[in-house]
């Protein structure tokens, strides 16, 4: 579909700018940078909000709890339906490289310590 709503495009290649001093540009920039402030009017603080009770709400817009229930599960179902679940060799594999994961940080933290605790050995004597 075509955007009836374009300007048209003027040739840039035929229209020629003349070029400007480096000073002339900077001062240029300089006044387009000035921006106006406009000063508002101050507005008066008045009281803190009192904030509303639970008592002025009418208990015919209160819903019963078992519909707020029903509700609840209805759509905690219909997000669950949306998961998508991994099939047997998808939870396998990524089975396996959580625990391959986690062993190494284990190794890791135990080789961090036990280098720690001989150095600090070293350091503190008993």
């Amino acid at each position: 579909m075509v955007d009836t709503n374009q300007e048209p495009v003027q040739n840039k290649g035929s229209v020629k700018k003349k070029k400007s001093s480096p000073k002339k540009t900077a001062a240029k920039n300089k006044t387009e940078e000035k921006a106006v402030v406009k000063k508002l009017p101050l507005k008066k603080e008045s009281a803190p909000a009192k904030p509303q009770s639970a008592a002025k709400v009418p208990a015919s817009s209160k819903k019963p709890a078992l519909a707020n229930a029903k509700k609840f599960f209805k759509g905690a179902w219909s997000e669950l339906k949306k998961v998508h679940w991994p099939n047997r060799r998808e939870l396998v594999t990524f089975t396996g490289v959580v625990l391959v994961a986690v062993t190494f940080v284990a190794v890791l933290i135990f080789l961090v310590d036990s280098a720690l605790s001989e150095i600090l050995s070293f350091i503190v004597p008993k």
